[in-house]
């Protein structure tokens, strides 16, 4: 019984090592088929790869993870005609359209101050007083000076008259009448010197009277009561803020397009918010700056209500075109590539890429001529990376 058991065990062996092979590891050669040709029948096969419509510039459009384009969410709107006006926006600091410095003429002391600084003065008007007590003790000596002078003269002209009449009667010598004619001579000098004199002293005594030169506000008052100035010591300024002035440098490429008497405007930003005041082009410098390249241009402007300042740094907006009637688009629908402008006009549900010519821009909307015709749709948000044929979404 024992042999035969050992027999059957010997026999299951065999038959297993027979079915099982060699023990050899290589692979099965089924089994290296690539795992890309191999296919699990339970589960459905992939749907072969759906191709999109390529562009118009043979771009395929973009595509969804399911294999369909994804349309690109944009806003449009119809092109139009309209009213366009081209600017120039440059910035400058606000001047007066004049700055006179007030000298004193003599050295004296202050007396009194009679304007202060924010007046408003008129030409010749009296801004302070200085003391003229000295000068008009000179002008009372030098007065009566003259006057001694005056009779000294009369005297001499007499003599000379009684001198002339004598030597026409061979009364006298020559030589006498000739030191009588020498004496009257020397007497109208004296009387004509101080004649010269006391008017110098009038007009001194007019310069203790420091006055404005022009019209305007004050804008500094550098002197005091008691104190004493010296001749040609500046006293006060006045500036004249009716008109007001901007100077502003515009670029040479802009310059050629300036005129005098263009529209300006002028705004003061955060400081006068909402508020424009109107000006014009008053001065345009022949002479370019040649080392920044621009033109020195001054806008003049006119402020009955005081609010724009001298000092304050503004905005200003110089006219330089005017169209009416014209087509036009927002900025910010325009395409720059390769040195040519684009527009994507709405074709269906697609965007298509349209080169066009532009001519006034405006700060925000730009003329189209060329390109566009007026009920075209465009795209105006969403341009950015937008290509021609591609699927868009129009979002209000």
């Amino acid at each position: 019984m024992k042999k035969k058991f050992i027999l059957i065990l010997t026999a299951l062996a065999a038959l297993t090592w027979a079915c099982g092979g060699s023990g050899d590891s290589r692979p099965d050669p089924a089994s290296q088929v690539p795992a890309k040709v191999q296919t699990d029948k339970s589960a459905p096969e992939e749907a072969p790869a759906q191709k999109t419509r390529p562009d118009a510039a043979g771009r395929p459009g973009m595509k969804t993870p399911g294999g369909g384009e994804q349309a690109v969410p944009v806003s449009v709107m119809r092109v139009s005609r309209k009213s366009l006006r081209s600017y120039l926006v440059l910035n400058g600091i606000v001047e007066p359209s004049r700055k006179i410095q007030v000298f004193a003429r003599l050295p004296a002391y202050v007396r009194q101050i009679v304007r202060e600084e924010g007046d408003y003065v008129r030409e010749n008007e009296v801004l302070a007083v200085l003391d003229d007590t000295e000068i008009k003790i000179s002008y009372e000596q030098t007065r009566i000076a003259l006057d001694q002078a005056k009779i000294s003269l009369d005297e001499a002209q007499k003599n000379y008259e009684r001198s002339r009449t004598l030597m026409e009667r061979d009364l006298i010598s020559e030589q006498e009448f000739q030191a009588q004619e020498a004496q009257f001579k020397q007497r109208e000098f004296d009387h004509s010197t101080r004649q010269e004199n006391l008017k110098n002293l009038e007009i001194q005594l007019g310069w203790t009277r420091i006055r404005a030169p022009s019209k305007g506000y004050i804008t500094e008052r550098l002197v005091e009561v008691g104190g004493r100035v010296n001749a040609n010591q500046q006293v006060f300024t006045i500036e004249d803020f009716k008109p007001l002035h901007i100077r502003v440098y515009v670029p040479t490429s802009d310059a050629v397009q300036l005129k005098t008497g263009l529209a300006a405007e002028v705004s003061a930003g955060e400081i006068l918010p909402g508020t424009a005041f109107k000006g014009d082009v008053k001065l345009i410098n022949p002479r370019i700056d040649t080392q920044t390249g621009t033109v020195k241009v001054t806008v003049e402007v006119f402020d009955d209500t005081m609010r724009l300042k001298p000092g304050m740094f503004v905005e200003v907006r110089i006219s330089i075109g005017d169209k009416t009637d014209v087509l036009a688009i927002p900025r910010r629908a325009l395409l720059f590539r390769q040195n040519k402008i684009y527009a994507f006009v709405v074709d269906g549900n697609r965007a298509a890429q349209r080169e066009i010519q532009i001519g006034l821009m405006e700060e925000d909307e730009v003329e189209v001529t060329n390109g566009l015709v007026e009920g075209d749709v465009i795209v105006t948000v969403g341009v950015d990376g937008l290509k021609d044929g591609q699927a868009i979404e129009v979002i209000r």
